[in-house]
């Protein structure tokens, strides 16, 4: 294979899409575990707040309001 600029110092093409490759990769290693932490800190905060309201009392259910008359003036 005869020298040339590809074969000496690489395609600027193929670098750019293993740069782009790594990226990609790392953003997706990123999000996941992003989300991996979202997920189990939704999990906790659920639990907690099941805990809570295991504790409380159960709410009594409020009266409805009497309706107003309305007056009309003559």
């Amino acid at each position: 294979m005869a020298p040339n600029k590809d074969n000496l110092f690489g395609s600027k093409k193929q670098a750019s899409l293993v740069k782009a490759s790594q990226l990609d990769s790392t953003v997706r290693d990123i999000l996941a575990s992003e989300q991996t932490i979202r997920e189990k800190k939704t999990a906790r905060l659920r639990e907690l707040r099941l805990q809570q309201e295991a504790l409380l009392p159960p709410a009594e259910p409020k009266a409805k309001a009497k309706k107003k008359a309305s007056k009309t003036s003559e």
